[in-house]
């Protein structure tokens, strides 16, 4: 018995129906449904990483190779990363946490 042909287009259209299969990158490929409890334990992390990239501060020295980037992790601006190359010291990378929570200051630092 032949199989009927059907075309790409409906088969596309009868695969996502239901939302776990859709056609990507010239392959099948399953997917979470946008209405699927995962989507809802993951949000919150996502919409926080998108909010800590939003805040980032980039300053550069003009007609010079190097930079600070700033990232601060809440809104106090009490904890976050630091970036650092050749912008404090000359052919120097250093990457900084801190927190300046409870009235003290935690600094952990790595050069490079």
């Amino acid at each position: 018995m032949k199989t009927p042909y059907i075309p790409k287009e409906l088969l596309d259209i009868i695969l996502e129906y239901d939302g776990r299969i859709k056609y990507k990158n010239g392959q099948y490929v399953n997917i979470i449904h946008q209405n699927d409890e995962r989507y809802c334990m993951i949000r919150p992390i996502i919409s926080k990483k998108i909010k800590i990239t939003k805040k980032q501060t980039l300053m550069d020295q003009t007609g010079s190779s190097g930079f600070l980037f700033v990232i601060n992790f809440n809104m106090s601006n009490s904890v976050g990363l630091l970036y650092d190359y050749n912008f404090s010291c000359k052919n120097k990378f250093e990457i900084c946490y801190y927190n300046w929570k409870k009235n003290s200051v935690t600094q952990m630092r790595v050069s490079i």
